[in-house]
């Protein structure tokens, strides 16, 4: 970089003025840094030039008496242009007078005036001359200053003292043609310009009225940009001589990483971002938990059935000699088959699937990405990752149905005999699994823990106790006392137990998911942001503070009752919210006026150096994946997380102090950012009278639910897996119901036998099965609001009641439906068959 950057890369130039016959460095912001000034002239001394450092600046007014110049170009050099010793008028602007020594040192209060200036005022030397000037403080605004000055000199508008290019090129000023035309980032009262002014900016344009020295000037007007405006460097004999190749010597003790150009790997950092600030891939893993663990339920439960099936061909191998490990190998390799089929088509499916949720993301759900240029790119690799887990969690839920295998004789399993598990550690375990849970919701509750973490965790043990509770429940003899038809079909429920619990695990799994994501629904607040209902947001700073009366007056902004104002200082940077679809690596930065301080943390001063920060919580989590206590280095400063915001505006950058602000970023003036009070009559007014700057108000809770949006919208899609899910329950519900119908056909053959009725059969099958629906329904409930309650509370402990309510009354209604198409088609089936093998 060092040997192919250029000079016009760092905003400098070098000019070749003639006359003076010299070489002007100058920069495009106008000022030069005293850093670069320093390497500036050591090159000049190598190079044995003689440098003159200028500075050169706009005075409001030069005063002597009541007589005053306005809008004036005042010069600080070394040395004072010197006047003609030969002419006396012209040196003291007075008839007759003695003219000034040429050359004479000027005293470091002495001040120069052209004679066009010295006419103006009327001035001779000795007389006491007034400067006013704006300076910037601190604070964004514009301060008037005055300096006092002794008239030593009075020179003519000739050779150096005539120089119009001592002033740098300022646009807006320097490239009009009136002085009514200029456009300065100030106040300019226009009324203030004469006749005489304008004839004097046609005829010398920004030729300076008067120099003082350029120690003076630096001490008024240095600044933390620089003290310089331009530097001019002369041939080292006389002003024939050539010049040596000062350029390429100053280009070469140049560093440029120091004067900001920095080589940066744009295309490294451009994959690096389109990676996401969330890898929403592992969140879709998280919430398709519950739906892989529905579907491995799933394959365990038909697997189970077939082989329930083939008790009797089972009991005969063995009969035949096969041992059980043959049996279980036999039944392995063909569920193998079945495996490896099925992740085949699985994997086919994902692609489907990945794509239609791509469309979604399209089209149904664009709120959450922003973007409709998306398109599915599957990798090879991952489609062949999953679809071997895919036939290895099979083959696993195939043999953890084949474990019981060695347990039955052959007689036992010809006969279709059936053993019941009496395992006493159902009890203890769900205990254990409680305890665990509460302390995760406790940790997770207090801060200690990730909420993500513990909300999963939580929710998990959660419903791992309750389908231990129940099972252990559908295994007691006390389960269901017969009273009558219902409680006939509820205590049938208890016939193959596995099964119940399993549909129950179903229906709960889906049931978790989706309350669970319905939960976590937010809405924007009415409230506003620290009691401010409205922000506002320029396109261009406003230097002056408009929460102050000065400051509304500097920006002629009308008054207007009832408006507060707060401004912040903002750095520009990449968007660090869920609105941005790519990976910040620059975060805005924003800074409250020292006077508001809502957040005292900002104000600490950190041991080691670095710089206390707040951000939003969602932002640290999910986009930057930080944790408060963590740093966060940018552009080598340390920012120190000291605190997280919940739900707040501030989700798109990092607030910093406005100390640490204008020290780290002295370039970027003024305010961009506001909170406010207004009105809504108010709005409209504050607006237009801001219009130059693009000053745009909107609501925070408008604000809010921009966030909010995209956040539900992610819900919206997780929700929609938990859907799946719930279809995968009722499937296996209504499987579940067709084989247990289909297995007592035996029994239902014999109650019609006795005067039953098949409405009063059908009562008894959608009894139970109405029984399993709803406590899945009431555990997957349950869980969710447990597991979630450290969050709703945070978030003000409101509930999507409504929703909720008719959502589960949908899942109801949907089970229902399966359980009555199931029994519909198993009384179908022939029952005096049944009853004749009875």
């Amino acid at each position: 970089m060092k040997q192919k950057y250029r000079l016009e890369d760092l905003g400098l130039k070098l000019r070749l003025l003639d006359p003076p016959g010299c070489l002007s460095l100058e920069s495009d912001s106008g000022m030069i840094s005293d850093a670069l000034a320093g390497v500036a002239l050591d090159t000049a001394r190598s190079q044995n030039l003689r440098a003159e450092p200028v500075l050169s600046y706009l005075a409001n007014s030069i005063r002597i008496g009541d007589r005053e110049t306005p809008y004036s170009l005042v010069t600080a050099l070394d040395g004072a242009p010197a006047p003609d010793p030969d002419d006396a008028a012209a040196t003291t602007g007075v008839s007759g007078a003695k003219p000034t020594q040429a050359g004479m040192p000027v005293p470091l209060d002495g001040i120069t005036l052209s004679q066009w200036a010295a006419r103006d005022l009327a001035a001779k030397p000795g007389d006491a001359v007034t400067l006013d000037y704006y300076v910037w403080q601190s604070d964004g605004r514009l301060h008037t200053e005055s300096a006092q000055f002794r008239l030593s000199q009075i020179v003519p508008m000739e050779g150096a003292a005539a120089d119009r290019n001592l002033a740098p090129d300022y646009p807006g000023i320097t490239d009009t043609d009136s002085l009514h035309d200029w456009d300065p980032p100030f106040p300019l009262d226009l009324k203030r310009i004469r006749p005489i002014d304008e004839q004097y900016w046609k005829q010398y344009r920004a030729t300076p009225k008067a120099f003082i020295r350029l120690a003076r000037g630096r001490q008024l007007w240095g600044t933390r940009f620089g003290s310089l405006t331009s530097i001019r460097f002369f041939p080292p004999n006389d002003r024939h001589d050539p010049f040596p190749p000062y350029e390429d010597a100053l280009r070469n003790a140049i560093d440029p990483a120091k004067f900001g150009l920095a080589v940066l790997p744009v295309r490294a950092q451009g994959i690096e971002a389109a990676r996401g600030a969330t890898d929403f891939g592992e969140y879709f893993v998280y919430f398709s938990f519950f739906l892989m663990v529905s579907a491995l339920l799933l394959t365990g439960l038909f697997f189970k059935l077939g082989v329930e099936q083939r008790m009797r061909e089972i009991g005969v191998l063995r009969a035949l000699g096969f041992p059980a490990s043959k049996i279980r190998l036999l039944f392995l390799l063909e569920g193998a088959l079945l495996a490896v089929a099925g992740a085949v088509a699985g994997t086919a499916a994902a692609a489907g699937y990945g794509d239609l949720i791509l469309y979604g993301l399209r089209t149904w759900w664009v709120d959450a990405v922003g973007t409709r240029l998306l398109s599915l790119h599957p990798s090879i690799p991952s489609l062949a990752y999953g679809a071997a887990a895919g036939a290895a969690t099979g083959l696993g839920a195939i043999a953890w149905t084949l474990r019981h295998l060695q347990s039955t004789s052959p007689r036992g399993l010809v006969a279709g005999e059936r053993k019941t598990a009496r395992n006493r550690w159902r009890g203890p375990v769900a205990g254990g699994a409680v305890i665990i849970a509460a302390a995760l919701l406790a940790a997770s509750g207090t801060g200690k823990l990730d909420q993500t973490g513990g909300f999963f965790g939580a929710g998990t043990l959660l419903l791992i106790a309750a389908l231990l509770f129940e099972s252990a429940w559908l295994n007691s003899r006390g389960f269901a006392p017969i009273r009558g038809q219902v409680t006939l079909g509820v205590r049938s429920a208890a016939y193959r137990p596995g099964r119940s619990i399993l549909s129950i695990a179903l229906i709960a799994s889906a049931t978790f998911v989706i309350v669970s994501l319905d939960a976590f629904q937010r809405e924007g607040s009415p409230e506003g942001a620290l009691g401010y209902p409205l922000m506002a947001e320029s396109v261009l700073p406003l230097i002056h503070n408009p929460g102050t009366p000065a400051g509304r007056e500097a920006l002629n902004i009308p008054a207007i009752a009832g408006v507060e104002m707060v401004p912040f200082r903002l750095r520009p940077g990449d968007d660090a919210s869920c609105l941005n679809l790519y990976q910040p690596r620059n975060p805005r930065i924003l800074a409250p006026v020292a006077p508001f301080q809502p957040w005292p943390k900002l104000q600490s001063k950190l041991p080691d150096g670095a710089i206390p920060a707040i951000a939003d919580a969602n932002s640290l989590e999910y986009v930057l994946h930080l944790k408060v206590g963590e740093e966060f280095v940018l552009n080598g400063a340390r920012f120190r997380i000291v605190d997280a915001l919940e739900d707040s505006i501030f989700q798109s950058e990092l607030l910093i102090s406005e100390e640490n602000f204008l020290r780290l970023y002295p370039e970027v003036e003024g305010f961009r950012f506001f909170l406010l009070k207004a009105p809504p009559t108010a709005v409209p007014a504050l607006e237009e009278a801001l219009a130059d700057y693009g000053f745009d108000i909107q609501s925070v809770s408008a604000r809010l639910a921009s966030f909010h949006r995209v956040e539900n919208t992610y819900l919206a899609t997780f929700r929609a897996l938990g859907g799946l899910g719930l279809v995968l329950g009722t499937i296996g519900l209504a499987a579940i119901v067709l084989r247990n119908v289909l297995e007592r056909r035996k029994e239902l053959a014999l109650l019609r036998a006795v005067g039953y009725r098949p409405r009063h059969l059908a009562a008894m099958v959608l009894s139970e099965n109405l029984m399993l629906l709803l406590v899945g329904l009431a555990t997957g409930t349950t869980c969710a609001l447990l597991a979630v309650a450290p969050a709703v509370a945070s978030r003000g402990g409101h509930l999507p009641v409504v929703s909720l309510g008719l959502l589960l009354i949908a899942v109801l209604i949907t089970g229902i439906l399966a359980s009555l198409a199931a029994t519909a088609i198993a009384l179908r089936s022939p029952l005096l068959a049944a009853l004749r093998s009875e």
